[in-house]
């Protein structure tokens, strides 16, 4: 991923209307889709300024909020102060090439995974992280035809997922009760003053 597109985006990043909403939409999905209980250790990958991982941690024992990006680490920690939350806890870390030696009950991620070229990789990473019976949640772009970015948005390594793709990946990863739906829709207008929209889907799975 590229962490100084991210460190010069995080100042503004909550500014967009956009991103509020379609946080709240995944962390709500995520919310009714798991029994999420209060003794459940987790991790977010890729957690930026922390929309939906904020949104989630009082249902949680504890949230590891994992980034690469300084800026957005930054933002985080300014509102964890301001909220006094006590439960959250921001952490730089490349998963895909430094070690991590906790596990968790629960690891989600939010428009991440299309920012990683190496996606078998980092789902075979973040499996590993996972304790007995803990569940992963991956909410992503479904697969598009590469206009939903921009040419001056960098580190764009996929054009969103296939879901049923991804649902097999898992499975073959020992991932159990793999489902996924669609949670939201991101709707852009284009240079024609055309709308449409694109759809994000959630991902969930419990290891086996």
């Amino acid at each position: 991923m590229s962490e100084k597109h991210f460190d010069k985006a995080a100042a503004g990043w909550d500014q967009k209307q956009r991103r509020i909403e379609m946080a709240a939409k995944i962390a709500g999905a995520i919310s009714s889709t798991l029994p999420l209980t209060q003794t459940m250790k987790a991790m977010e990958y890729g957690c930026g300024t922390g929309l939906v991982g904020l949104a989630l941690a009082p249902q949680l024992a504890s949230l590891t909020a994992v980034d690469t990006s300084a800026g957005m680490l930054e933002v985080l920690a300014r509102k964890i102060d301001e909220e006094k939350i006590a439960n959250v806890t921001p952490l730089r870390l490349d998963l895909l090439d430094q070690p991590c030696t906790d596990r968790f009950n629960l690891i989600f991620s939010a428009m991440v995974l299309h920012h990683v070229q190496e996606t078998e990789k980092i789902l075979e990473r973040l499996c590993a992280l996972l304790v007995e019976g803990g569940y992963l949640a991956v909410a992503d772009l479904w697969e598009e035809d590469g206009s939903f970015h921009d040419a001056s948005v960098e580190g764009v390594m996929h054009h969103g997922f296939d879901p049923v793709d991804l649902a097999a990946r898992l499975g073959g990863l020992g991932m159990q009760e793999v489902s996924y739906t669609e949670v939201h829709s991101i709707i852009k207008t284009n240079e024609a003053g055309a709308e449409r929209g694109y759809p994000v889907f959630l991902l969930t799975g419990r290891k086996g």
